[in-house]
């Protein structure tokens, strides 16, 4: 699975970025990338480093380690060695009487201070918005592997995790089995996310109330995890009874692009009253894709979902009590946690090829917490999933 990056895609996605930035200043010279992230977006190679982009000339990518590598990898731009800022500054012998634009939601104040006290420039400013808008609408490239991910994603959690789970295992164990299953199918082995010293790992279990144990990381999903540095995986001293919920919440990725989804399963019986719940998540969910199109504002479709959620789930949809969380998707890509967000205060239209996970959840005290998430694209009839539309509580297990 080991593949790089088409050059024609990399220069069209700074095309892409280009045009964004000329739309919020078309007076912008110079943007610095330090992201590694947002640098390998264009340039196809993960290093230490920072992307030099001026206007109307080559980009040029200033690496730390490996030099080696990235000229092998990168398809366009001049690669250039470096060891501190002075380097780069005494290479590019800029007129700094022109604003900087970095990308500040990534850089700490510390790097911001050497960086300037280098450089000099009168004004810095964020270049974070046109990043985002760029990232966040997918090309064809980009789709293809987005729906190669969501399709293996898919068979995994609907196909082979009721097989695994039995009575007696643990919540780490079943964890450790369906990781096992990701690698096999060339899942990348790391979950990436946008904000600074978010966490994730690639898969969550809960059984029952476990589920319900919140942690820092703002889904209504929580997990007792392996310890309370690490609230990730599951724990070894949680073991899988008859008639209980189970929650799994996974990553799946392929070269660097993520299937986020989210499945519950019952182990061996599911009644009627958590049936119940699931049928009204799975019609706020329907109403919701239905929303999913180009020009829709994510404020709308979230008014209209809390509009619409039925009187047996007020009061646990996305929560419980104060730690209820006030979104209900976010774009996937590179990372878990792309732009748009799904929430009352974005008011920015939806745009065509955007991919955004969806999520529906009620938390139930006593069981552990009913619903589903998957990853949609927007189109013009509305959001097609890319890791298929599991939406029933699985019953699995061996008396069946």
């Amino acid at each position: 699975m080991y593949a790089l990056v088409p050059g024609a895609e990399l220069m069209n996605r700074l095309k892409k970025f280009t045009t964004f930035m000329d739309m919020a200043d078309d007076t912008w010279r110079y943007i610095f990338i330090f992201n590694p992230l947002n640098a390998y977006y264009f340039t196809g190679t993960m290093q230490e480093g920072v992307l030099f982009i001026q206007r109307g000339e080559e980009p040029i990518y200033f690496v730390k380690r490996s030099v080696s590598r990235a000229e092998r990898e990168i398809r366009y731009c001049k690669v250039m060695p470096y060891k501190t800022y002075d380097d780069i500054k005494n290479y590019l012998t800029l007129n700094t009487f022109f604003p900087a634009f970095i990308d500040k939601g990534f850089i700490t104040i510390e790097m911001l201070e050497k960086f300037n006290s280098c450089f000099e420039f009168g004004k810095i400013y964020s270049c974070d918005k046109a990043l985002r808008m760029c990232r966040s609408v997918k090309s064809k490239y980009e789709l293809d592997i987005l729906k190669a991910a969501g399709e293996i994603h898919e068979d995994i959690m609907v196909n082979i995790v009721p097989e695994i789970l039995s009575e007696d295992i643990s919540e780490h164990e079943a964890a450790m089995l369906i990781y096992n299953e990701f690698i096999k199918k060339d899942h990348q082995a790391i979950v990436r996310n946008e904000r600074q010293g978010a966490e994730q790992h690639t898969i969550n279990v809960s059984f029952g109330e476990s589920s319900l144990k919140n942690y820092r990381y703002d889904s209504p999903v929580g997990i007792t995890g392996m310890y309370v540095t690490s609230p990730f995986l599951g724990n070894k001293n949680i073991t899988l009874k008859q008639n209980d919920l189970v929650t799994i919440s996974s990553t799946f990725g392929i070269n660097g692009y993520n299937s986020v989804s989210t499945h519950c399963y019952a182990f061996n019986s599911l009644i009627d009253y958590l049936r119940r719940q699931q049928d009204h998540l799975v019609n706020l969910k329907n109403l919701t894709i239905e929303m999913m199109k180009p020009g829709v504002k994510p404020s709308e479709i979230y008014t209209f979902v809390m509009d619409n959620i039925h009187p047996e789930i007020q009061g646990t949809f996305m929560g419980i009590g104060e730690e209820v969380i006030e979104h209900i998707g976010r774009g996937v890509g590179l990372t878990i946690d792309e732009y748009p967000i799904i929430s009352k205060n974005n008011n920015n239209p939806l745009v065509e090829n955007m991919v955004v996970s969806l999520s529906f959840f009620a938390c139930l005290e006593g069981y552990g917490t009913t619903g589903m998430q998957h990853s949609y694209i927007v189109t013009p009839n509305g959001g097609i999933s890319i890791n298929g539309s599991a939406d029933e509580i699985v019953v699995a297990g061996k008396y069946l």
